[in-house]
């Protein structure tokens, strides 16, 4: 690859980087890796118990094209592990996701607006039999921002993916504010925002965090049913640099409404015969990781 390579992939973190000229926060992750841990109670008579873990892991490759044009390569990976255990068995189920968005980024020249577009091929199962068409999804990601100044964006775009449950659409919407040199808020609304104060600058940052997150994962049972996991949280977090590009960082909260489900092939009925994927209460949770982070706002 050797040394062009390597600037074109420097010089695109640097465009997608939102110090006036607006996406959805004031960092890019080049790599991230993290893990959430929650533990549940089913709502069953045999009083079971849940214990969830999620595995997330990150990658972000910008490949400038030019001054206005960026090509984006993404990696996202997941494993959720979800344990059951009650006084008659105890069951382990591991489930997947693979995601490889690819798309364009592309900035006027007076810089007020940003476009970007992705398509978002995906693949989603407990991978327990050989990888088919039935563990595929597709998908697609456009969002327009609009820079009103250097300290307020406004953005809105849609979400689109073909989920084993059906057709998921998702209109996005949301306002970025550099409310002061220290308070920020930003994301993309139905799915993440934040509100971000720096305690002490370039070394500790903290605040609260909303999150909403829809997928499905194809089940190789031999009837090809699949689990619906709607996440919704609310979480305070606090992110610590260790190094001006390194951050380690912690995120504690509440799930509301959480219960990764099972539903039978190409229907919304609930597959009451798998117990591991039933209704469970809503719980706090824990979730600690690592980034490789490059923030517009450090010196």
């Amino acid at each position: 690859m050797g040394y062009p390579f390597f600037r074109k992939i420097v010089f695109g973190l640097i465009l997608l980087l939102p110090s006036y000229k607006g996406v959805s926060q004031p960092y890019v992750d080049v790599i991230n890796t993290s893990a959430q841990s929650l533990q549940s109670n089913y709502k069953d008579a045999l009083n079971s118990k849940n214990t969830t873990t999620n595995y997330f892991l990150n990658l972000t490759i910008p490949l400038v094209l030019d001054s206005q044009n960026t090509i984006i390569i993404r990696f996202y990976g997941e494993n959720l592990r979800t344990t059951i255990k009650n006084d008659l068995f105890t069951q382990t189920n591991n489930l997947y996701s693979t995601l490889l968005p690819i798309g364009l980024q592309h900035e006027t020249k007076n810089k007020k607006w940003k476009f970007m577009g992705l398509v978002m091929p995906k693949l989603s199962s407990d991978f327990k039999a050989k990888i088919s068409s039935y563990d595929l999804q597709v998908g697609g990601y456009g969002l327009a921002t609009y820079a009103i100044n250097k300290k307020l964006r406004i953005k809105a775009g849609l979400f689109y993916n073909k989920e084993f449950f059906g057709n998921f659409f998702v209109p996005l919407f949301a306002i970025d504010w550099d409310a002061t040199d220290r308070l920020k808020l930003y994301g993309v609304l139905p799915t993440t925002y934040r509100i971000e104060y720096a305690v002490v600058k370039q070394k500790i940052y903290t605040g609260l965090a909303f999150k909403s997150y829809t997928r499905s994962y194809r089940l190789n049972d031999g009837n090809h049913d699949y689990v619906k996991n709607a996440e919704l949280q609310a979480r305070a977090f606090i992110d610590v640099y260790i190094k001006k590009k390194f951050v380690l960082f912690a995120e504690f909260g509440r799930t509301i409404g959480y219960s990764p489900l099972a539903y039978l092939y190409q229907t919304k009925t609930e597959a009451q015969y798998i117990p591991i994927y039933t209704k469970i209460q809503d719980a706090f949770f824990f979730n600690v990781g690592l980034a490789l982070r490059i923030r517009s706002d450090f010196k």
